[in-house]
């Protein structure tokens, strides 16, 4: 069996640094701007372009939005130019939170534009801040600001690496323990309902899991809190069934040997 071994892999994956800074947010603009959109049709402008030098791998750009009358949805956009021109973008176009997309009606409220640099650590980046609008409707920006911290995460990356730990480790135990079991109960044809109970439990845990990572991405949380969600509960939903299927057919191969013995 190379459970054990599989399931370790998950220990060493979880090992990705989560190690951020925070800093103090910067102002990019003061006042209000307002777009207005009175036609049917998309439009896209350009409220702010600033020169950013991050001090840590994320940084986010905040501020406060309102709007009226808004047709379709509409949305907040941070483009994000790389010295080598390659250009990523960030988008509220989240269902909760300061990254949610904007329809319809509402009073002033937070809005957030996170950006993760992972590998890439540039001395500078251009940011570009758009309001893009899909048809007709009002859109008032104020108080934007950019800092090196996100303001709606769930944990920080210090905690993240902590529950990574936690959870790794936990689900690694799962794994030899499943292991053993399976190479001292499967030659001896014992303990198929326990196996499956354990795949069933692990199983359940996995989809759990996945499901806690997709509502994380959907809620604009940074990379560093879906991350640990998406790939222990991918590896559960993988990895037992397959593990199982191999010890099905050994089970099958016992039960062969035993009605071979028998005819004898």
């Amino acid at each position: 069996m190379k459970t054990n071994s599989i399931f370790a892999v998950v220990l060493s994956l979880l090992a990705v640094p989560l190690a951020f800074a925070d800093a103090k947010a910067e102002p990019i603009l003061d006042g209000i701007v307002k777009v207005e959109n009175d036609q049917s049709k998309q439009k896209s402008e350009t409220i702010a372009t600033l020169e950013h030098r991050p001090t840590s791998s994320r940084y986010a750009v905040h501020g406060l939005v309102q709007y009226r009358d808004v047709e379709g949805t509409a949305y907040l956009e941070m483009w994000n130019i790389m010295p080598d021109g390659s250009r990523y973008f960030s988008r509220t176009l989240g269902w909760y939170g300061p990254t949610r997309k904007i329809q319809g009606n509402s009073g002033w409220r937070k809005f957030e534009l996170p950006f993760n640099l992972m590998q890439s650590k540039p001395e500078s980046v251009t940011l570009e801040i758009n309001v893009v609008m899909p048809g007709k409707g009002t859109i008032e920006v104020s108080e934007l600001t950019v800092s090196d911290s996100y303001s709606n995460e769930w944990f920080d990356g210090s905690t993240a690496g902590w529950i990574g730990g936690l959870v790794g480790s936990a689900v690694g135990l799962y794994g030899a323990l499943f292991g053993c079991l399976a190479g001292f109960l499967v030659p001896r044809g014992k303990g198929r309902s326990l196996l499956i109970a354990m795949v069933a439990l692990g199983f359940a845990v996995g989809i759990a899991l996945l499901l806690v990572g997709i509502f994380a991405v959907f809620s604009g949380q940074p990379y560093h809190v879906w991350y640990g969600f998406m790939l222990i509960g991918g590896l559960l939903v993988f990895i037992l069934p397959l593990a199982f299927s191999t010890i099905g057919k050994q089970y099958e191969q016992f039960e062969q040997r035993r009605m071979q013995a028998l005819d004898v």
